[in-house]
């Protein structure tokens, strides 16, 4: 039997489902969830889960029959009504984000209600479909997935930010697995926007993607060639691949404008402004998509203050806000770090293509900027909202992705002189994966009488920064010694309590073991861990963590 591939773009304000076609793929409209994006008529799914209770919700276009509701009951705390769930889900799944009655719920239970219900309307609308031509095999279908244990979406590719950590993958997996599907993978968001815009790929071709949406702002450098190894080829895909050559990203997207825009219109109010600011938030999203418009009657647009008059907003307070702000020096100088990143690559004259993704880029003066930037004739903007997902799914139908590891990855250890924690670099950002055999060896000593050893390797992401302040020690390893928030908002510890029993125990001052490091190609970093005093391997190739 022929699996059909399907994948979710899971956006922080709308997400996307999409399906491969044997040919290409195609976003999918589900009647009963799914709202018509008026400018471009794709069918999106509002990112909201209204809950029942705490294992049942409606979601999309079904969750906002209850919003006035929750605007005025529940206004400045938390509601049965979840949004940005996805924001939370990449910091901490556990982190409540709505409430229905006296009960929490949290970030992955909000997801996993969000996708079962994407799911089952999938499911729904297939079954619906083809109920009339092959009843009989549909029948067959259910059956055989009831004894696998198998969903009837069986093959799903959800996408990611380039700036989320490993574990919002593993979430997402975890909860796919949950739902049945027995065939997961993730990709990254720029890179399935390369392969979902459309361009023309009978050449190589060097391609930079803007992807600002809801939540994020991703901006990556993608090769597409048509070189791939004949292994890597695909029937009814063909012989091509995408190489992520950099990549950044950050915490700036659509509502952190929609919160700016509050911001403009409670400073305009005389009184009162912090117990108005719920509905004005409500509202903001709509008051900036209407002084986005291309096209705009009046100049202006307004808010509903409630029990007031209407409150009058311009299209130039608007534009004078973005300004003030720094959105568009945000997007020029991340769009500069990236490109940074790969000058030893390619020069912004071999740019073939800039791609540009999201809601967000819809902002006045955003694409202007790229125009402005690397000239018009090198900018597209014609598929802002479907390329992410129909992208995804033409990965999930074969195409090969040449990836890189996109966060930082160092060892935790203990600085005398600081009398603190620092991290000594393991793994830089953009090293191609897998790595060749014996990529990085490190030698450790240990104390006298020393019975465990460890070696805590810790995720460090920017977390909207630009660098971080990496210093170059005499042993030539690199150390980084966080300031004030940094560590808790860039690193994650991922292998906690993984220790190495030592037989004898430590003594004297010289090395004991000798690790050798590799990234295979499933981007898991393995490690063979040698005891220098006995002459034998302790650990051999063992996965360790999945690199991001």
């Amino acid at each position: 039997m022929t699996r059909t591939h399907w994948s979710i773009d899971l956006g922080t304000t709308n997400s996307l489902i999409a399906r491969w076609m044997g040919t290409h793929a195609e976003t999918v409209l589900l009647e009963d969830i799914c709202e018509r994006e008026p400018a471009w008529n794709t069918p999106l799914i509002p990112s909201v889960v209204c809950f029942e209770d705490e294992d049942r919700g409606y979601v999309g276009k079904r969750a906002y029959a209850a919003e006035e509701v929750m605007r005025a009951t529940f206004a400045g705390r938390l509601t049965p009504l979840a949004r940005s769930f996805k924001r939370v889900l990449a910091r901490d799944s556990r982190q409540s984000v709505a409430e229905v009655g006296s009960q929490a719920i949290t970030a992955r239970q909000c997801a996993t209600v969000f996708l079962r219900e994407v799911l089952k309307a999938t499911a729904e609308r297939e079954q619906s479909l083809s109920s009339h031509a092959v009843s009989r095999w549909n029948l067959i279908r259910r059956v055989l997935a009831w004894i696998r244990r198998e969903g009837l979406v069986n093959d799903l590719t959800m996408t990611a930010p380039i700036e989320s950590f490993e574990a919002y993958r593993m979430e997402l997996q975890s909860i796919a697995r949950k739902l049945g599907v027995q065939h997961f993978r993730t990709l990254d968001e720029p890179v399935a926007a390369a392969l979902g815009y459309g361009v023309d790929l009978t050449e190589d071709r060097n391609l930079m993607v803007v992807d600002f949406g809801g939540g994020t702002l991703d901006v990556a450098l993608v090769r597409t060639a048509l070189s791939a190894a004949p292994a890597q080829r695909v029937r009814g895909v063909g012989n091509r691949k995408a190489e992520v050559l950099a990549a950044r990203g950050m915490d700036l997207g659509g509502e952190t404008v929609d919160e700016w825009v509050t911001d403009m219109a409670c400073a305009r109010l005389k009184a009162h402004a912090d117990t108005m600011r719920p509905a004005l938030r409500a509202q903001a999203e709509q008051v900036k998509k209407e002084l986005s418009g291309k096209v705009l009657t009046t100049q202006d647009t307004y808010f509903r203050v409630p029990g007031g008059d209407e409150l009058v907003v311009t299209r130039q307070e608007f534009l004078d806000t973005l300004q003030a702000r720094g959105l568009y020096e945000k997007v020029e100088t991340i769009t500069g770090a990236v490109l940074g990143d790969a000058r030893h690559k390619l020069s912004i004259t071999d740019l073939d293509e800039i791609l540009l993704v999201g809601g967000s880029t819809l902002l006045p003066g955003v694409r202007e900027l790229f125009e402005r930037l690397f000239g018009p004739n090198r900018v597209r903007y014609w598929n802002p909202f479907q390329a992410v997902v129909e992208g995804a799914a033409t990965y999930g139908a074969g195409y090969y992705v040449d990836q890189i590891i996109h966060h930082d990855y160092a060892i935790r250890v203990y600085s005398e002189s600081a009398n603190s924690p620092q991290y000594e670099m393991l793994i830089k950002r953009g090293t191609a994966y897998p790595t060749p055999k014996g990529f990085e060896t490190r030698y450790y000593a240990v104390a006298p009488k020393q019975q465990l050893f460890s070696l805590p390797v810790c995720e460090v992401g920017l977390a909207g920064r630009l660098a971080l302040e990496w210093r170059q020690s005499r042993n030539g390893h690199y150390y980084w010694q966080p300031k004030g928030t940094e560590e808790a908002e860039c690193v994650m510890a991922l292998n906690e309590g993984d220790a190495i029993r030592l037989f004898p125990p430590g003594a004297g001052s010289q090395a004991r073991l000798r690790v050798d490091f590799t990234i295979d190609d499933e981007r898991w970093l393995c490690a063979t861990v040698h005891d220098l005093l006995r002459n034998r391997d302790i650990r051999t190739n063992e996965r360790v963590i999945r690199l991001r």
